[in-house]
């Protein structure tokens, strides 16, 4: 997910915005300033009355802090939303990834285009990463690439953004949030009218307007979707790839994706004015930078006498094309194996420290019976059970009860019930950590649970339903981790109202 709930402490909002009302527009002429847009044909770069279209598009996948959980899709969704942005729909962009996307780097660049935009000009702000949500103040920040796990002080609060979107002298702002909790600065939306035509564009683009479009609302979004991007992310980039007509709003593309994220999981995007921003009713309209032939039977007529560009230059623009894309992939392979030696690094990390802790224990706890003393009765791959109820996984040398406590159970009860286990003769159980739960996850392993759900662990150990609480608190928060998705999370201690009955508790010590 990107939320700040994927570990120890963190459950991440950001609260960016609403998707809606904003212009994308063909690249080839720069767009003169001042000028109010009369008709259909001024509505194109090629009419040179259009202002200059801006973005800042930011995306973070890996953390200074190693408490922040990486993300997988982030950087390939602003990177692929900003090539299309470009190439497509003539943007000048600016790109701030992983730890180039720091508090300091990313104030810097708002501001800037707060101080520098002209009231022609439109402006797109697109965030892909984690977020955090302030629940007393119901506010939300972004989680910067330099930022401090469990400190909002080194987040970059709603706040700022509202007052950035409030200060641009540009006609158009459009902000665009992929991540968790989204929903905090909405005002009232606007439906779509019950008729779409130039008019309808014409009178969007001459009126100003601050919208936002988020992933979701006030609830964690998923990191994962299909061909390396998040479920928003590819139902976004994949409405602008294929729209077939001149121009779009944000509306309309809103309208398109939303249920079929909804549909697919339990997200729910948002599209909206951004309150106390200065909208007056305008929005953000995307211009196509080149007509496509598989809209050119319902293209407009001045569209449609527009004469085409020389076969040679059609073949330099595909070169071109084709060469970026080449240094894109080449680029993702570098990353792809930097962050593969990242994750070696912490997992190897993380079995020191394993083994620390288990020979820790083993001082403090006294000598305790030897596995050896209870008969093996099946093996999984590194999984090895005994007949006295325990299950030793060889790799972390973690020995593991085989089955949970069986029912619905809060936090506190759970740590209880860890701690008093007696399962194998021992009597230094305790309740696991997070990283511990997903060390066990295994998407290729299988098995129906009691309650119904589908669990991805080894049938060795038997979870009775989906969910088993860790042993790290924040607040009035714990920990969790969930074994039908994979997903780090935090609840209330209590529990969360929407998922009663699926808590379990898994009792754990060293195995030595």
């Amino acid at each position: 997910m990107r939320c700040l709930s994927r570990i120890l402490w963190l459950k991440f909002t950001i609260a960016c915005l609403a998707f809606s009302g904003f212009l994308l527009i063909p690249y080839e002429l720069q767009a003169q300033r001042g000028v109010e847009i009369k008709s259909k044909e001024d509505l194109s770069h090629k009419s040179g009355k259009l202002g200059a279209y801006r973005a800042l598009v930011i995306g973070i996948n890996n953390y200074q802090d190693k408490k922040i959980p990486a993300l997988k899709t982030a950087v390939n969704d602003a990177r692929e939303f900003a090539n299309l942005l470009q190439t497509r729909y003539g943007f000048q962009v600016t790109l701030l990834l992983d730890r180039q996307a720091t508090r300091e780097a990313i104030m810097g660049k708002m501001r800037d285009l707060a101080a520098n935009t002209s009231p022609d000009e439109s402006v797109l702000i697109y965030y892909a990463g984690h977020g955090d949500l302030d629940r007393v103040l119901n506010a939300g920040w972004w989680v910067p690439a330099d930022a401090t796990g469990g400190n909002p002080a080194t987040y970059l609060d709603n706040d700022f953004v509202q007052r950035v979107m409030r200060g641009m002298k540009a006609r158009h702002v459009l902000l665009v949030s992929d991540s968790c909790y989204s929903g905090t600065l909405f005002g009232e939306g606007r439906s779509l009218p019950t008729v779409i035509d130039d008019r309808y564009y014409l009178n969007l683009y001459n009126e100003k307007s601050r919208w936002g479009m988020t992933s979701g609302n006030k609830t964690p979004v998923s990191d994962s979707g299909s061909e390396g991007h998040s479920i928003f992310a590819y139902q976004l980039i994949k409405a602008l790839k294929k729209n077939e007509k001149p121009y779009i709003t944000t509306q309309e593309l809103y309208s398109q994706i939303a249920p079929i994220i909804a549909n697919n999981s339990e997200q729910q995007p948002l599209c909206s004015p951004v309150r106390d921003t200065g909208d007056q009713g305008g929005g953000f309209v995307f211009v196509a930078s080149r007509t496509s032939s598989v809209f050119a039977s319902d293209a407009p007529s001045y569209l449609k006498q527009s004469a085409p560009r020389p076969e040679s230059d059609e073949l330099v623009r595909q070169k071109e094309a084709l060469d970026r894309e080449k240094q894109e992939l080449a680029r993702e392979k570098q990353e792809l194996e930097r962050q593969k030696a990242l994750d070696a690094e912490r997992e190897q990390l993380a079995a020191e420290r394993r083994k620390i802790e288990a020979e820790r224990q083993q001082l403090a706890m006294g000598k305790r019976p030897p596995v050896s003393t209870a008969g093996e009765t099946g093996r999984d791959g590194r999984f090895i059970a005994y007949n006295n109820g325990t299950v030793l996984d060889t790799k972390t040398n973690l020995m593991w009860a085989a089955k949970d406590n069986g029912s619905d159970i809060n936090w506190a009860n759970a740590k209880s019930y860890c701690e008093n286990y007696r399962g194998g003769g021992y009597t230094d159980w305790r309740m696991p950590t997070q990283d511990e739960l997903a060390g066990l996850y295994d998407s290729a392993k299988i098995y129906r649970s009691a309650c119904g759900y589908d669990v991805h662990l080894t049938e060795l150990i038997r979870l009775s339903c989906t969910w088993a609480w860790a042993s790290e608190t924040r607040g009035s928060e714990a920990a969790g981790f969930g074994f039908k998705d994979g997903l780090r999370v935090w609840f209330h201690q209590s529990g969360d109202k929407k998922r009663a009955g699926v808590y379990r508790a898994l009792p754990v010590r060293s195995g030595k």
